[in-house]
């Protein structure tokens, strides 16, 4: 008899690691991908097989305390496995179905009619990589639907304070600025993602209006045909700053 205990201490303890496990496997095909140990196809792949070990740890987890609790043993560590199994699940879970609920793009902009033309980015592209071209009819409809509060920004202010304002929100949000412009008010820059190190490259047009200067803004990924709504994101942060900057 005193082997059942053993073995559901087992299952509690497997519990535990698996939580564990599951929220290493997509941090470590992150950052695999990050530093090309693999492709970046990989490294996302792995976010699901991080939501599997969760939840397989989950189920063990759960029958080890119902196990348990009749034989009068300590739940403590098959509580703990299940419930970080759960968080695992719930966050990894809650990533995999923001993707099927953000538009398919990786193309935004403020300007969908006229978008901000890209001068300098191509030349920082593979030719493996995304196009840069900007197809109206296609994702116009999307991104209306699915950030209908991408729009553009007017202030009263003058082009040239209005350009300086901007330059600097870029280079706090941690851009690298890769083509200034004063006189057309156009800045290119390149944005990297947090955990895989995306680039996407991003690019900012000034033009002088009757209410003082519009700030139109576009941000297109490198890699991929879903962003996970980070460029509409880093457009509106963007908008964000330079309203609220002095």
């Amino acid at each position: 008899m005193m082997k059942t205990p053993s073995r559901m201490q087992t299952l509690a303890l497997t519990s535990l690691i698996l939580g564990f496990l599951g929220i290493l496997t997509p941090i470590i095909g992150a950052l695999g991908s990050r530093v090309d140990l693999w492709s970046f196809v990989t490294g996302i792949y792995l976010t699901p097989a991080g939501l599997l070990l969760a939840l397989v740890g989950l189920l063990i987890g759960l029958i080890a305390m119902l196990r348990l609790r009749k034989l009068g043993e300590r739940l403590v560590l098959a509580a703990h496995g299940a419930g970080l199994s759960l968080l695992v699940s719930l966050y990894l879970g809650g990533m995999l179905i923001s993707i099927f609920s953000v538009p398919p793009i990786h193309n935004v902009s403020t300007d969908i009619e006229d978008p901000p033309q890209f001068s300098h980015a191509q030349s920082l592209r593979a030719q493996h990589e995304n196009s840069l071209d900007y197809e109206s009819e296609v994702i116009g409809p999307l991104q209306r639907e699915g950030y209908p509060e991408v729009a553009p920004l007017v202030m009263a202010l003058a082009r040239d304070e209005m350009y300086g304002r901007v330059k600097r929100v870029l280079i706090d949000m941690g851009m690298e600025v890769a083509r200034e412009d004063p006189d057309s008010g156009e800045i290119e820059a390149v944005a990297s993602t947090f955990w895989f190190g995306f680039k996407d490259d991003l690019v900012v047009r000034l033009r002088e209006v009757e209410a003082g200067t519009r700030l139109d803004v576009r941000s297109v990924s490198r890699v991929g045909q879903v962003d996970l709504g980070a460029n509409a994101n880093r457009i509106m942060e963007i908008i964000r700053r330079v309203e609220e900057a002095s």
